[in-house]
């Protein structure tokens, strides 16, 4: 008898809204001089992956987004810690934002004696008002320009200037014996959505684009052999993932989605960085997920018994049906 088929909201049989004891950050510490630039960290989930690395015991941890008094908000609440937390302002819908955000961090870690970047966190997003059809709204009031600037740009031009911070530079980046560093997206499984009282799809069609993004990300730089000017001898590998965070109410959730729909917003909101640190803690054992789109809901041992099946089907990945 063939087995039913298993959705991808619950491709494993144990799901969390809060982070469980094998998540929690406390007993997941980062395993060696840590760097984090969490780019979206003003609020809500990008607020508890901030938290969640400091946690970990990350040693750099810089926090951007446009608002900085929030930013400012977010650090503060951090308990006091080995980890070192800055703030800077960051749009990332001017490519000289973010190109001068990653100048910061070049220098931020050259002061605190760290040859590269472990892991870039894109957490920005927008959705704007739900819009169910393509014929609603009004073409010229750049809300679908927003979506893909902030959801699909946003995430291409932080990996454009950040994975070089993640490679290492010169002759610190001759060595391949570190860790493989990170470039994790927070996703959403609304990009595998058409229909629905949630299907927005000037933001479904942008999110889906963003992970199309990770996965060329993945198969560029995942295996470390991209030559690139100015970095000598092998290159540092990449984990490249997108991270559903779950169902969480934040404002903009809040804002975007019909009220009918509020109750479902249950999963925290630290629950997501917790997953992103569990990654991290070992990335040489989840390199095999690389490129794929990832739910911080899953349960992680469930998942890592899953990798003879994902890896022989190359699961958790768009591609076009041909048959059934």
């Amino acid at each position: 008898m063939t087995a039913p088929p298993v959705s991808l909201r619950n491709f494993t049989p144990t799901l969390h809204s809060e982070p469980s004891s094998q998540l929690l950050p406390a007993n997941n510490p980062l395993p060696h001089a840590f760097s984090v630039v969490v780019i979206g960290a003003s609020r809500g989930v990008g607020a508890g992956i901030a938290a969640a690395y400091a946690k970990a015991g990350a040693t750099l941890l810089v926090l951007a987004a446009r608002n900085t008094d929030d930013l400012a908000s977010v650090a503060s609440s951090i308990p006091p810690g080995k980890t070192k937390i800055l703030t800077h302002h960051c749009d990332v819908s001017s490519s000289a934002s973010v190109k001068a955000l990653a100048a910061y961090v070049r220098a931020q870690l050259a002061e605190h004696s760290l040859s590269r970047l472990d892991a870039c966190i894109y957490n920005s997003g927008f959705s704007g008002q739900v819009q169910l059809s393509i014929t609603d709204g009004d073409p010229d009031d750049g809300q679908w320009e927003t979506a893909f600037d902030i959801n699909t740009l946003g995430t291409y031009r932080a990996a454009h200037y950040f994975v070089p911070l993640i490679h290492g530079e010169g002759e610190q980046a001759t060595s391949d014996a570190l860790a493989p560093g990170a470039f994790i997206a927070v996703g959403s499984f609304a990009s595998l959505i058409t229909t629905g009282i949630i299907a927005n799809s000037k933001y479904c069609i942008s999110k889906f684009a963003q992970i199309r993004v990770v996965e060329h990300l993945a198969e560029q730089f995942g295996r470390g052999e991209v030559e690139e000017p100015g970095i000598e001898g092998p290159k540092r590998r990449l984990l490249a993932v997108s991270v559903h965070p779950g169902a969480v109410n934040t404002q903009m959730a809040r804002d975007s989605c019909p009220p009918e729909f509020y109750s479902y917003l249950t999963d925290s909101p630290d629950l997501c960085g917790a997953f992103c640190v569990w990654l991290m803690r070992d990335p040489e054992r989840v390199m095999w997920l690389n490129g794929r789109l990832l739910s911080a809901k899953w349960d992680p041992e469930e998942l890592l018994a899953k990798k003879q099946e994902v890896v022989e089907g190359d699961l958790l990945k768009f591609e076009a049906v041909t048959s059934k």
